[in-house]
């Protein structure tokens, strides 16, 4: 949902000069909020979650710093990420008050509101906490609570310095209570979504009204910014901007090859095929001639990184850049201004493109085993939801290329990017092969987990097989697979089966035997281009001869369709081969 022009310029000053109203912040919010439209009990426990799981993200953070960062000495310096996790907070925090009052609710001023009833009443409690608090301190923060909020345009940073007056303890134990208070809070919050039974006997748990419960929230949340020396108004413009990068997507950023000559572009589609040559190496095919090396890990467990080259094809889908890609396509921008060509596709711009695909993956990587959702023998999807992307990470990113003319596109793409160029890994390192296509001109990637590479080498497996134009049912099932067949026309059936014994015959291997019809997954195009997928034994076969690609020619005669296939090498393969 985009940002509509008030609230985002609104948000941008208030970043500019460190300031917010409250009252903008919640219209900020209410705008900014994509699951407002979903019914209202779905929606208001999107937000209650987010805001129990921004919490942890918060102690987290916290842990961090004071473990890791200074521990006892140290442990009241801010980092970006507190800050970060904070702004997060507060934004959960506003969109869970706005659903669970069916509107805009001042929380902040309804925290006031309530402190200043529980510290001037006259039970045990309220003389409890009068005895904890610094005499001046209460006469100070009654007296101004009777007028909280003096204007309807009051600032974050005013419920800030007077909450904190009531602020019964300080230093690093306020911080340990801050954590252990706000975990209760969110145990709170989740309560009425437990059974009826549950909650008979949960009775550890407070029930207390939602607001009551957010307003704890909101002041332990600013007691903690309070205790790292920030400024609530500087952590809420913070959240603006990060929020509205997700939220504003305008027009894309203009391609940076856009002014050169054809031969100097990118092409505006094109695909690229990644080929198992080998056990744990692959190679990339582009215009039926290898792109690059042959890719290997690099590392002593598989964890699929020879396929990361998929992400350069991401940057060049979304942010029309890829020094590395370019340079391989020999695509590389010497004519006119040669600084171009040093500067935005030399050796320097592809070392950072390097380091810059290597920390989304430490990343993805990183949060994916935080979470538990690595699982053994199985690739790990990187970033599985784009929330996951943090713009703590794309700032980092960012920072890598500034001076490069990919700094100037926006956060959105760069986000698209990434979980985009997550994706084809994913996809890539469960398939083991597959072909991506790039469209330059709609922004975007797809992927087909067969190849045709188109290349032009040397035969090294001839075969043929037949079949009636017409098989029937029984045959069709038991040499096609389910998915082969979704993706056949009634009417190419024959030339899929006629297709895959001659394949085997080309492989070397009986095409009669129904051990074999299960390790080769066949496509054909409409033009008869084969798309083929070894396993198993036939993988091993093709690997044996160096094959990378296959054709196929078709006859029909009598009834029958006859095939011919062959297994094609590439020609540098063969040579390697022959010394």
């Amino acid at each position: 949902m985009a940002v509509p022009r008030k609230e985002e310029a609104q948000a941008e000053h208030a970043a500019e000069e460190g300031m917010m109203q409250v009252a903008h912040y919640q219209q900020f919010v209410r705008h900014t909020n994509q699951f407002i439209t979903k019914p209202r009990d779905e929606a208001l426990s999107i937000a209650m979650y987010g805001l129990v799981g921004e919490i942890g993200q918060l102690v987290a953070a916290v842990k961090k710093k004071v473990l890791g960062e200074g521990g006892e000495t140290n442990w009241d310096q801010p980092n970006d990420e507190i800050r970060e996790e904070l702004g997060d907070a507060f934004w959960y925090l506003f969109a869970a008050a706005q659903l669970a009052n069916d509107g805009p609710f001042d929380v902040l001023t309804g925290d006031i509101e309530n402190l200043r009833a529980e510290i001037g009443g006259t039970d045990e409690r309220a003389r409890t906490i009068a005895a904890a608090l610094d005499p001046q301190a209460r006469t100070d923060f009654m007296k101004e609570a009777v007028r909280f909020p003096e204007s309807p345009d009051f600032l974050f940073d005013d419920y800030q310095k007077l909450a904190f007056k009531t602020a019964r303890t300080d230093g690093k134990v306020l911080i340990e209570v801050c954590q252990a208070v706000l975990w209760q809070l969110g145990a709170e919050l989740l309560r009425p979504s437990l059974p009826a039974i549950e909650i008979d006997l949960n009775q550890n748990v407070a029930d207390r009204p939602t607001n009551v419960v957010l307003g704890e929230i909101a002041w332990h949340l600013s007691a903690m910014a309070s205790l790292y020396h920030l400024s609530l108004d500087n952590v809420i413009a913070f959240n603006c901007t990060k929020v509205s990068f997700r939220s504003e997507r305008g027009t894309p950023t203009v391609l940076h090859d856009e002014a050169r000559d054809p031969k100097e572009q990118f092409p505006r589609c094109f695909d690229v095929s990644f080929v198992r040559v080998g056990p744990g190496q692959s190679r990339m095919y582009f215009g039926g001639r290898p792109l690059g090396d042959d890719l290997t890990d690099n590392f002593y467990d598989d964890d699929g990184y020879r396929f990361h080259d998929v992400i350069h094809l991401a940057f060049i889908a979304h942010l029309g850049w890829s020094p590395v890609i370019r340079g391989l396509m020999k695509r590389k921008r010497k004519s006119g201004n040669n600084r171009v060509d040093e500067v935005e596709d030399g050796g320097r711009a592809k070392v950072v493109e390097e380091l810059v695909i290597k920390a989304i993956h430490s990343e993805g990587d990183r949060q994916a085993r935080a979470s538990g959702r690595c699982i053994v023998g199985q690739p790990t999807r990187l970033f599985p939801r784009r929330s996951l992307i943090n713009f703590r990470l794309l700032k980092t990113l960012r920072m890598y290329v500034e001076g490069l003319e990919v700094w100037h596109n926006t956060y959105w793409e760069w986000e698209d990017a990434i979980f985009a160029g997550c994706e084809m890994f994913h996809q890539l390192c469960q398939e083991m092969q597959g072909t991506v296509h790039v469209d330059l001109a709609n922004r975007r990637l797809t992927f087909e987990p067969i190849v045709s590479p188109n290349v032009q080498g040397i035969t090294v497996g001839l075969g043929m097989g037949a079949a009636v134009l017409a098989p029937s049912d029984c045959e069709v099932k038991k040499m096609l697979s389910t998915q082969e067949r979704a993706a056949t026309a009634q009417s190419r059936l024959a030339y899929v089966l006629a297709a895959k014994r001659a394949l085997l015959g080309a492989l070397g291997l009986e095409a009669a035997s129904e051990a074999y019809w299960s390790q080769i997954e066949v496509r054909l195009d409409d033009m008869n281009t084969l798309y083929v997928k070894a396993r198993d034994k036939a993988l091993d076969r093709a690997w044996a001869l160096r094959a990378v690609d296959y054709k196929a020619a078709f006859i029909e005669s009598a009834g029958s369709v006859l095939c011919t296939a062959t297994a094609i090498a590439d020609v540098a393969d063969v040579a390697d081969i022959s010394k």
